[in-house]
This record gives structure tokens, sequence and C-alpha cells, in this order.
């Protein structure tokens, strides 16, 4: 028999979605069923470079997950069930998207999550508030392909082998990444490597691209930084060949004249804790790439996030885009206020 763990507590979870961290739902032996998530508000001004100004507020980011933990024959067996409000976002909608859904037993994740890029980056970075360019300026970059339908990881003494669903159809293989992350005193590093079978007009050709992240802590501050090179790459970091790779992606994005395109992209920034519920993040990320209009994109952004209390932080970013984005959206400035309860 089931046994419901402060039942009242967790049915008044499920209506409000509002609670901090993770909440155990269900329990039945050594089988957990818990809910997460986060209720983010978010307004933005929008400053382009060219057209009029405008205000758009959203709740779309907002999130919610169910996972499942147990012991099998002395495996550790997990489920995990995500989804976030940006489907239909195209058309004005607001419907709900699925982001996770995969099953992971010990050191080996099956199902959608996130490539192995992402996971080779993200952790180092500084934080943002900005969820349509999280990742700008590194090989995951926050495009189409950053959580495919099929990812397989399996993690062994600091590395990450991954083989994910290949972003073109007609691939033989999947695309691979092998990543290495390690701790030298205050520096956390991860350096990987992918490759993957890349359009180049009517025919298909290896691409291979190498990444390092790293961050250095300094007291209460830590210094942030990433670069990558390598051809094939702009499916992943949404910086083509002449553009931005459109919401669907472009499989075509990475080749020239019949032949792929190498580009080089980084990262830069610093977080500063000013106190204990207050800090800032610096950042500067860009995109350079060797075709021939000499294709370039940045963002520049800064923030100051406070803990307004536990599990409510409250924020203002601004940030500035020397190009629009993969959703369309326009180059200039914007201005973000936020406040996000996690549970």
């Amino acid at each position: 028999m089931l046994y419901i763990k402060k039942l009242s507590f967790g049915l008044a979870v499920l209506g409000a979605c509002v609670q901090a961290q993770a909440i155990d739902l269900v329990t039945n032996g050594d089988t957990t069923l818990s809910i997460g998530g986060y209720v983010k508000a978010e307004g933005i001004f929008y400053s382009p470079d060219e057209g009029e100004s405008e205000f758009k507020g959203s709740g779309r980011q907002s999130r919610i997950n169910v996972k499942t933990t147990k012991n099998v024959e002395d495996k550790k067996l997990t489920g995990f069930i995500e989804g976030d409000f940006y489907g239909n976002a195209a058309n004005g909608g607001s419907d709900l998207r699925l982001r996770h859904a995969y099953v992971q037993v010990d050191d080996l994740t099956v199902g959608k999550t996130w490539n192995g890029q992402f996971l080779a980056v993200y952790p180092l970075l500084t934080e943002q508030l900005d969820f349509r360019g999280t990742g700008f300026g590194t090989i995951s970059g926050s495009g189409a392909y950053i959580r495919p339908d099929l990812t397989v990881h399996y993690v062994h003494k600091g590395f990450r082998f991954t083989a994910q669903e290949p972003v073109d159809e007609e691939a033989n293989l999947p695309d691979m990444v092998v990543s290495y992350k390690n701790n030298i005193s205050d520096l956390s590093y991860n350096v990987a490597v992918t490759a993957r079978e890349a359009k180049n007009g009517d025919d298909s050709d290896v691409g291979v691209g190498v990444s390092l992240a790293g961050k250095l802590k300094l007291g209460n501050d830590s210094l942030h930084g990433s670069v990558y090179n390598g051809k094939g790459m702009g499916v992943y970091s949404t910086v083509c060949v002449g553009k931005i790779a459109g919401m669907t992606g472009d499989l075509d994005c990475d080749a020239e004249d019949g032949n792929l395109i190498s580009q080089t992209g980084y990262t830069v920034g610093y977080r500063h804790k000013f106190t204990k519920k207050l800090m800032s993040n610096l950042r500067y990320g860009e995109i350079k790439v060797d075709d021939a209009a000499d294709t370039s994109v940045n963002v520049k952004s800064i923030n100051l996030i406070y803990e307004y209390l536990p599990d409510l932080d409250i924020g203002i970013e601004f940030r500035d885009r020397s190009d629009k984005n993969f959703l369309g959206e326009k180059k200039g400035q914007q201005v973000e206020i936020m406040a996000k309860y996690e549970f």
C-alpha cells in the first residue's frame, strides 16, 4: 500500500505549484515520487536598433517536473519528466512543452535531455536571466538541438561519453561528444570534443569541434570563461555561415562553396557577491565564422540578483545583442526584470 507523505501539503502543491525545493509526494519502500520546478514571471523591455520599442511579459519559462527514484538490485533507477510552457510560443501560445523525458540507471542516461555540448560548458558559466541566450558564445548555444529527442550519456571517472540524435537526418551515425571534467585547487574545467556528420551542399563531411570551459573561484567571487573552435558546429552554436540559425535549425548552415567552414566562439564572465543575498554577473560572448562575409555576433549582459526569501529571487538584467538571435529577436538592447520561485 502506498504511503502518502504529507498528503494535504502535497495536494496543495499540485494545485499551486509553489513550494521550496523538490517535494517528496509518495514513498513506497525505497521508491520515491517527487515534484519540482519553478515559477518565473518576467517582463522584458525591447529597444531594437531598428523598429519600435516594446514591452512583453511572460510566465512561459515556468516549469514543472516529476521524478521517481528507486533501488533495484543494488542499482539506482531514476525516471524524470519535465515541461515548460513554450509550446506554440511562435504563435503567441503557452502550451505545455516537453523539455526532458529520460531514464537513468546509475551512470547511464537514455532519453530526451541536455546534449553533451551543453553539459560540458553550462555548469561553468555565469548565471544569466536571458532564457533565449543562455549559452551564446559557446559550442552548445541555445538552439533547436540543445535537447535532442534521443540522447545517451555514460559517465565514468570524470569522463562523459555521449551519443545523440544527429542533426542531419541523413547521417549514418549519431552526433558524438566526449568530455572530461576535473578540478585543480579552485579551478574547475571541462574539455570536450564533438564530432558530427554535417551537410556541405549536396554531400556531407565530418565536422569536429573542441571546447574548453573553466571556472576559477576568487573568494566569494568567481571568474568564468569558455572557448571553442571547429567545423560543422553552427547548428549547435546557432551562428551559421552568413546568418543566425532559425528555430528549426538549418542543415546547410555550416557550408560555403561545398566546404565546411570553421568558427570560433568564446565567453568571459565574472560573478561578484556583494552580500550573502545579493550578487551580480557580468558576461560577454562572441562567435566569429571564417566565411566570406566574416560573420560575427556578440552579446553583452550584466545583471543583479537578490534572494528576497529562501528560493525566491528577484532580478534585473541589461543585455545588448549585435544581431538577432535564433528566435528572431532583433539586435539592440533589452532590459529584463523577473521574479523566480523554486520548489
